[in-house]
């Protein structure tokens, strides 16, 4: 809260006007006024007096907080997207940059920021523009963390992330130097706490603590067999990288994983080959479950987290919001990774990517 509300505030609950505050401070009526609409701040000598005044403490009177509740920064995020949605990527960065100057040890606020703006990032299309300058803000505040939080999870996902970052950037001692910095060995606590809600018969919420760890281990998953797939390509071995991203096609359909997830290794593997006709087909599935609704609420394997009535439609109703914002983003990319490169002189190609142009 600016410094100037919590003196209005603190002022009219003792109730004194502004003239009064300022005859007892010796300072004048206007002097307050530019207080309480933050123009002007009080001078420091008289910091300590205005506090007892008001009835409260210096560090209350300049908003000193070293660190936020999950649902102050959960309305952070809330606000920061709103901003995202009314004035655009640019200004909801600056209003992202101002909160984490206002808490700049608050390692969970700053981590939140730096993975809502990439995520941001990602779905607004900006692949191209201003992406180094914006990327470069958000590692930092990514490196802030990892270096300093003193919340160790938040930390280790700080560390992970950036090495996974610095290995694509080929910064290698970076990377390295981040991985040392994660413990070897990390209990899953989710997997212990949905066995205590098991044995105290609190099925539900233990089958919620074990439907998103499924999720997470089959993105990890994902994650593995990407990797896998392209040493085999690397060595030459086609046989065993289609062998690879079939599994990891099969895999994504037998878990009801969302929306283009069985599209994942198949289209990677045309795109490693070059392989136009197959690149081109893939592209076009992939928009076309972006833009088709989607059910999770109907999967077996998730039906505690989105099956119930009320979670399950907005959980659809968010995943339509999703795609319809993923897919700018998406047309960005592949107009403009090099990868893509093989296709962008292809009739079809170029026919395909117009026509979503066109749609969005």
């Amino acid at each position: 809260m600016p410094v100037g509300e919590v003196i209005r505030r603190k002022r009219k609950k003792q109730g004194l006007t502004q003239e009064q505050v300022a005859q007892r401070l010796g300072v004048s009526a206007p002097a307050v006024n530019k207080w309480e609409r933050g123009s002007s701040y009080p001078d420091i000598a008289i910091l300590p007096a205005l506090a007892r005044l008001l009835n409260t403490d210096v560090n209350t009177l300049l908003c000193f907080q070293e660190e936020l509740s999950d649902n102050e920064i959960a309305e952070i995020c809330n606000k920061i997207a709103g901003v995202m949605d009314e004035q655009g990527l640019e200004t909801a960065f600056d209003a992202a940059e101002q909160k984490v100057r206002e808490y700049p040890n608050c390692g969970k606020l700053i981590h939140m920021m730096a993975s809502m703006m990439q995520g941001l990032l990602m779905m607004s299309g900006g692949w191209s523009t201003d992406r180094e300058k914006y990327e470069e803000k958000i590692y930092s505040w990514y490196e802030r963390v990892a270096e300093c939080s003193g919340d160790e999870q938040v930390k280790n996902a700080a560390a992970y992330m950036l090495a996974g970052e610095y290995i694509l950037k080929k910064e290698y001692d970076k990377a390295q130097k981040m991985l040392n910095s994660l413990p070897e060995q990390q209990a899953d606590k989710k997997i212990l706490n949905a066995r205590l809600l098991l044995a105290q018969e609190k099925y539900d919420e233990a089958a919620v603590l074990l439907e998103r760890k499924l999720i997470y281990m089959l993105n990890e998953l994902v994650g593995i067999m990407s990797m896998l797939m392209d040493i085999a390509f690397r060595e030459g071995d086609m046989e065993r990288a289609e062998k690879i991203a079939s599994a990891g096609e099969q895999t994504a359909l037998l878990y009801d994983q969302w929306g283009y997830s069985p599209l994942i290794l198949p289209m990677e593997l045309a795109v490693k080959k070059k392989d136009v006709e197959k690149s081109i087909a893939y592209i076009r599935e992939m928009f076309r479950m972006l833009t088709e609704p989607q059910h999770m609420s109907e999967s077996v394997f998730y039906c505690h987290i989105y099956g119930r009535e009320d979670l399950g439609k907005k959980y659809d109703k968010a995943m339509g919001t999703y795609a319809e914002r993923v897919l700018p983003g998406l047309l960005a990319e592949i107009k403009t990774n090099e990868d893509y490169a093989f296709l962008w002189d292809k009739e079809e190609f170029k026919e395909l990517i117009r026509g979503y142009e066109k749609e969005n």
